[in-house]
């Protein structure tokens, strides 16, 4: 599709607009963060790799639950392949949320800025125009989960910077090349640094001491809560077995395969976007690809579904994640199986099960077959001791220590 005379024509009137407004300069944004009192929290600008309207995990929960403290605008920059390709219709420049609160602005950006030094200059001006309405003239903080936006922090100048280790990018296809020099260059800038994986954390602290730990959580009241059962899953076969996130580099296509030809009874659901990364053989029959779900629809594919994977495979850029999922299966009960990734050795074993790829057959049928409501309930209440509340809490008090420390050493208020 991306190759699509259509989608070329799109791309090239695209980018022209895009040119033309970064010389004319945006007007004015509909929404408006709070102005606040002398001495409230400063505004939170949180950067995101992670698009708004992408996979729901860890960086939309910590904007939402951090304008519960702090105005907050998130910035999402989207690619104008994703507008007309993953995230077609799904994609709004602008949303007000969170009664006024929270900002999500999501700029169009020019495709290939990791490999052109040119486009990249030109989207860090695009990026520069769109967000000068919401921070001009105001002291703000910025956090970012991306270590590509070095650049763009000595450019719009907060008063706090904070670096949000959530995976390691670098490691990905895509990647810039000098990735990891520009990881350095972010880290030296921070003021504030948190970690959402233990690999994370542990290749971050040397260079940033005072880096913190804070783990993903999970909502469980919105996961639980009765849900119907989804349409496109109503006629499906059980055993259901189910895979929820993004479908790239980071999975091993062959064993999501192997799995559904050791269970050819079974159906194979996977919930996410397919992302050119991902490497697979042809599936059979009973897999069944879902794509993108809105984040509100997926307590329904957990309810009626009965057994969660998490198929990662042997990779830098897999070792390094946390995987939220993790918790959203086990609120639901589901039986886990999970490649052995460190930090779900680390943190969920048990009661997810750990199995190398050539023994998953065996180890599904087990748990599929040992099931009971009680390993049910002990699934839920071993994920109810993990909240999105515990991770805000932590970042905001991290971000108000900082503040009344600068403003103590500037003689403000």
């Amino acid at each position: 599709m991306w190759t699509s005379p259509e989608f070329l024509i799109r791309w090239t009137l695209e980018h022209r607009r895009l040119a033309r407004q970064v010389m004319r300069g945006f007007p004015e944004r509909a929404g408006r963060l709070p102005a606040g009192a002398a001495g409230a929290p400063a505004p939170l600008l949180l950067y995101s790799q992670v698009a708004w309207d992408d996979v729901w995990q860890r960086p939309q929960e910590l904007a939402r639950g951090m304008a519960r403290h702090r105005p907050v605008l998130f910035c999402s920059p989207v690619q104008v392949h994703q507008s007309a390709g993953p995230l077609h219709g799904r994609w709004e420049a602008v949303r007000v949320l969170e009664g006024g609160r929270l900002l999500v602005v999501s700029p169009l950006l020019l495709t290939g800025e990791y490999r052109s030094g040119a486009i990249r200059a030109l989207n860090r001006a695009i990026l520069a125009r769109a967000l000068a309405p919401y921070l001009r003239g105001r002291r703000f903080v910025f956090l970012t989960n991306t270590p590509f936006v070095d650049d763009l922090v000595d450019r719009l100048g907060p008063e706090l910077v904070g670096y949000d280790l959530i995976d390691d990018f670098c490691a990905f296809d895509w990647a810039p090349p000098d990735g990891r020099r520009r990881e350095r260059r972010l880290l030296g800038r921070c003021d504030f640094a948190t970690a959402g994986t233990w690999a994370l954390f542990e290749r971050a602290r040397p260079r940033f001491p005072a880096i913190e730990f804070l783990p993903s959580g999970v909502d469980i009241p919105k996961l639980t809560a009765p849900a119907l059962e989804p349409g496109d899953i109503q006629f499906l076969p059980h055993p259901r077995l189910l895979y929820v996130g993004t479908l790239n580099d980071r999975l091993d296509g062959h064993l999501i395969d192997r799995v559904a030809r050791a269970f050819p009874q079974a159906s194979v659901v996977l919930v996410g976007p397919r992302r050119q990364t991902f490497s697979a053989p042809a599936f059979p029959s009973n897999v069944v690809e879902l794509g993108l779900k809105p984040h509100e629809a997926l307590a329904g594919y957990y309810q009626h579904c009965d057994l969660g994977l998490m198929p990662f495979a042997d990779n830098a850029a897999a070792r390094a994640i946390n995987p939220v999922k993790t918790l959203e299966y086990l609120s639901c009960g589901l039986p886990v199986i999970s490649t052995p990734i460190p930090d779900v050795k680390r943190f969920y074993v048990p009661p997810v099960v750990i199995a190398r790829p050539d023994a998953w057959p065996e180890a599904i049928a087990r748990m599929l077959a040992e099931d009971s409501p009680e390993q049910r309930a002990e699934r839920q209440a071993f994920a109810a001791g993990n909240s999105w509340e515990s991770l805000v809490a932590r970042m905001e008090a991290l971000i108000a220590r900082l503040e009344q420390t600068r403003r103590r050493a500037g003689g403000g208020a």
